[in-house]
């Protein structure tokens, strides 16, 4: 670069902001090749080992007019280092590339999708919607990738679970919003003689859920049930009722009545397992709490504080709230519906 050019750039701090706007391109192509790489199937396709162009483009690019496309395309991938390419073709290199092609990472490479076909669609595109009075709909978001990238907190809900659900002895526990059936079949598993009903608001869900419970032999413990809580009156006959990952939607002003409903299928001295990403954590969370509180019928994350007070508001007795992820805003709650003795007083 010439002196010239040089002073130019520099004028303003254009040179150093110019530096810095830079050094955030490769991160950003970095996770959408890598998303688009997992998502079309060229991870899938090459975690065997070197593949040549012709054989990529059978699978991905049919049609030769797109071949060069496709190339430059695969040529980024080797620029970032993701992709390396030498006499057998293209192959994996880099450490994204190689571990999210593993089948047993795929909550993480759900995850890097989101992020790369969503995430940045949500921050772009939300202050358009404001100006028209818009709210993003349910339904914007792919339901099947929220439910593999939601997979990552597994093992902190299994802690939970571990924490608070006996390994023996008769249980009866309602499972709200249970999705695929993950924590109702970890708790069954832990305890031979606990016995669950999951509540799941989508049909297609539900009814793969349900034939699910078949397949792992708890058909005569499982029960899956189609249907929305708001509508179906609480029976008292519970131990346990869990509701993991799902307070946020509803809105702000549902929420004791939720609890409310909740606790009425409780049996006197049963508990309800809440748990929920709160506000002010990563900023991946606060992207969360974006998502919800733009969606329509959704409500922004809570507070540890005000999901307390909402459970007091409920008729909940003891309430006991543990950070469940270090450093970050996740927290679950465990409330204790009152006693008959106590209900009387």
């Amino acid at each position: 670069m010439k002196l010239k050019t040089a002073l130019a750039l520099s004028r303003g701090g254009r040179l150093r902001l110019l530096w810095k706007v830079t050094s955030l391109f490769n991160p950003i192509y970095r996770i959408s090749f890598v998303a688009a790489a997992s998502t079309c199937g060229l991870l899938k396709l090459l975690v065997d080992g070197p593949r040549p162009l012709a054989e990529i483009a059978e699978t991905l690019a049919p049609d030769p007019s797109t071949h060069a496309g496709l190339e430059a395309w695969l040529d980024l991938g080797v620029r970032l280092r993701e992709l390396a390419k030498d006499e057998y073709g293209y192959h994996l290199a880099g450490f994204l590339a190689r571990r999210l092609a593993d089948p047993a990472n795929d909550e993480v490479a759900a995850l890097v999708e989101e992020v790369a076909s969503f995430h940045h669609k949500l921050i772009l595109e939300s202050p358009a919607r404001w100006k028209r009075g818009a709210l993003w709909q349910a339904a914007e978001h792919d339901g099947e990738l929220i439910a593999r990238s939601s997979r990552i907190m597994e093992p902190f809900l299994f802690q939970t679970i571990d924490q608070e659900m006996p390994r023996t002895g008769a249980l009866r526990m309602l499972e709200v919003a249970c999705g695929a059936g993950t924590y109702i079949r970890y708790a069954a598993e832990r305890n031979p003689q606990l016995t669950a009903v999951g509540l799941e608001l989508q049909p297609d869900v539900a009814a793969s859920t349900a034939a699910a419970a078949k397949t792992w032999g708890m058909d005569d413990r499982v029960t899956i049930e189609c249907g929305d809580i708001r509508h179906r009156d609480g029976d008292g006959s519970f131990d346990v009722v869990t509701l993991y990952n799902a307070i946020y939607y509803f809105s702000v002003a549902e929420r004791v009545a939720l609890l409310t409903r909740l606790r009425s299928y409780l049996k006197p001295g049963g508990r309800l397992i809440l748990s929920t990403s709160c506000r002010n954590g990563s900023p991946g969370m606060q992207l969360l709490n974006v998502w919800t509180s733009n969606v329509a019928g959704f409500g922004p994350l809570p507070v540890p504080g005000e999901v307390e007070a909402q459970m007091r508001l409920a008729g909940f007795g003891a309430i006991a709230t543990t950070k469940v992820i270090p450093g970050e805003q996740y927290y679950a709650f465990v409330a204790t519906a009152p006693r008959t003795a106590e209900l009387a007083a």
